[in-house]
């Protein structure tokens, strides 16, 4: 195999720039054959793929593998740097991509049971044999009919909220207390969030009104917010996306509803409102944070419409 590495050393908490060494060094002790990129900016890895699948065409290499060693949000970046550049090149043949969890959240690899340290992560990426395919998140921005995909999750609302207060937390960038950043924002947003208003078209073309939202989650996979197990059966084998609204609770709500999270049993209260829908669209009436794969996506209304695409990913098991 020809491995074409992405690598952000800035993943959690510059914990990428201190591992890098070791990985090279087991790439090399396994006689792996890789060329490797660095990230420099946000965004950068969406450039660098496609810039790596140029030249995989280019040189007719017929059994690469795209790395994305990182956190979700630089998988997220190398998703659609692959997307990008396929829309552009027609190709039976997509290039499967591998993730290498560097990051401080690894979503992405939680849910699908991948080994959250790099070391056996990447043991398990060479000796894997064969891509898999899964669905990824596809959106469509109705305003202004731009799309973009998602390997996570699109939030609005809270969740978007604790994703910016994290992202902006001094504890993000830190080498232990990394991990902590997304508990510390979620106990800062809870008193002061106030609700908006959704609306909801599923795919049977039933319109629902949410008034008072709290929290907006489109879903691919159990998890968001570094390990809160949103949506504990969503898979990304499911060619079908979860949605999930939780209206804005009073204080013995919230308790309950965080109780019941640990219960993975929070989708029976009557204030949360959970659908499995092939398709959907989301339009909310206030400006409110967004995120995607936990990027910021600025402040702003959205009105959005949802589905899922195949991707080959390089899935490698114990």
């Amino acid at each position: 195999m020809e491995y074409f590495i992405i690598m952000n050393l800035c993943a959690g908490g510059n914990n990428g720039q201190k591992i890098w060494p070791q990985i090279k060094e087991q790439l090399n002790a396994a006689h792996a054959s890789y060329r490797v990129v660095f990230t420099e900016y946000t965004g950068h890895a969406v450039l660098l793929t496609q810039q790596l699948l140029t030249r995989i065409d280019a040189t007719h290499v017929t059994d690469a593998v795209i790395i994305a060693a990182g956190g979700d949000g630089t998988l997220h970046e190398t998703l659609l740097g692959c997307k990008r550049y396929y829309h552009d090149h027609a190709s039976n043949q997509q290039v499967p991509i591998a993730f290498l969890p560097v990051g401080s959240g690894n979503d992405f690899a939680r849910a699908l049971k991948l080994p959250r340290h790099w070391q056996q992560a990447l043991n398990n990426i060479l000796a894997c044999k064969q891509a898999t395919m899964i669905n990824v998140g596809h959106y469509i921005d109705l305003d202004n009919q731009t799309d973009g995909f998602f390997t996570n999750n699109f939030g609005i609302g809270f969740d978007a909220t604790v994703v910016h207060l994290a992202n902006h937390s001094s504890l993000k960038h830190h080498c232990f207390w990394g991990k902590f950043s997304y508990i510390a924002s979620i106990l800062n947003v809870i008193i002061n969030f106030k609700g908006f208003q959704a609306d909801i078209q599923l795919d049977s073309n039933q319109q629902l009104t949410f008034k008072k939202t709290f929290l907006l989650t489109t879903t691919n996979i159990p998890y968001f917010g570094g390990g809160i197990d949103i949506v504990p059966d969503a898979s990304v084998l499911n060619p079908n996306l979860d949605l999930v609204i939780v209206e804005k609770p009073s204080l013995w709500q919230l308790i309950l509803f965080i109780s019941m999270l640990f219960l993975k049993r929070h989708l029976r209260l009557k204030f949360i409102h959970h659908f499995n829908q092939k398709q959907l669209v989301v339009h909310t009436r206030d400006d409110r944070l967004g995120q995607i794969d936990g990027e910021e996506l600025g402040e702003r209304t959205y009105h959005i419409q949802f589905d899922t695409v195949k991707y080959p990913f390089w899935i490698g098991h114990n």
